[in-house]
């Protein structure tokens, strides 16, 4: 994932806010204990959501304890125990981290993408051995995308395709789960989990595209929007990056607004408990307003908390 999935500060209660910068904590703490200090370089706002829906979905243990943190050492920060669920989250952020580090380098040849594949490379060995089936659908996905990016799809739900795939695959948490749940009734989970993997990952694909979209074209960098909508064809001669995005902004407007619709459909179906009212703050809020931002002409991608 790549810094969009945000909550609506203005939104949070103190107490929610403080809870979610806990499991946001709990990850670079998980990534320092088990992954080494470096590595927590590349955390994202984006897998704080993703322990917390798999925690409160699977009931996993929210315990927290204050410690100091080297970044803010005037003040104790909360962090939330390490937990499976947290465990997994933080593989998975450093997983995707690799990938994207990696296309940037093979599309553009970053120093910055080269540089990080090396630093995450024994990483990344460590995480396949921990996660063979799941890293191996994950790079089967990056390596299908990467194809189609190669042979300049021109078909954005095609080229979307393996992303929002790969998302399903993040979502569909494959460890220690309730008790309490059957056997079925796990398997239903998972499945509303992946689905919702699948529509928050062809959101994701397509603000990541519209954001990007006056950069790439300036480097002649691979877009599926820009391809897909004809810019710089014959019909549209002369056109510069920004009156394309002002011409294609109401359809990517209501693209987005339909995979966040589908999203919302299958979170109501998952037995969520615990932190309702912040998940529910990033789904229905935090994702509307992230899609008005960039659409608006105001992305900016944001990092950590």
């Amino acid at each position: 994932m790549l810094g969009y999935v945000t909550p609506e500060k203005g939104e949070l209660k103190l107490r929610e806010f403080e809870v979610y910068g806990a499991y946001y904590c709990g990850i670079c703490r998980a990534v320092g204990a088990r992954r080494g200090r470096l590595p927590r370089l590349f955390l994202s706002y984006d897998f704080a959501f993703l322990a917390m829906l798999l925690s409160s979905v699977f009931d996993a243990p929210d315990a927290r304890a204050p410690f100091r943190c080297l970044l803010h050492p005037l003040k104790k920060r909360v962090a939330l125990n390490m937990t499976p669920v947290l465990e997994y989250a933080a593989d998975m952020m450093l997983l995707s981290a690799y990938y994207k580090l990696r296309d940037d380098r093979m599309d553009e040849g970053r120093l910055r993408g080269f540089a990080g594949e090396l630093l995450l490379r024994g990483v990344v060995r460590e995480i396949r051995e921990a996660h063979p089936d799941k890293s191996r659908e994950i790079g089967a996905c990056m390596e299908e995308l990467n194809l189609l990016e190669k042979e300049n799809c021109a078909s954005f739900d095609r080229a979307a395709e393996p992303f929002a795939r790969l998302m399903g695959e993040m979502l569909d948490y494959d460890g220690p789960v309730r008790a309490d749940l059957s056997r079925k009734q796990t398997d239903n989970v998972r499945y509303a989990l992946r689905r919702m993997g699948r529509s928050l990952g062809k959101w994701i694909y397509l603000i990541d595209a519209y954001d990007d979209a006056e950069m790439d074209l300036r480097r002649g960098v691979y877009n599926p929007l820009t391809l897909c909508h004809g810019c710089g064809q014959a019909e549209n001669a002369g056109e510069d990056a920004a009156r394309f995005r002002e011409r294609i902004a109401e359809r990517v407007r209501l693209s987005a607004t339909l995979y966040l619709s589908e999203l919302a459909e299958i979170a109501a179906l998952l037995p969520i408990g615990k932190n309702k009212g912040i998940l529910e703050n990033i789904m229905y809020m935090g994702l509307l307003r992230r899609t008005e931002e960039i659409v608006g002409g105001n992305g900016r991608k944001r990092k950590g908390i």
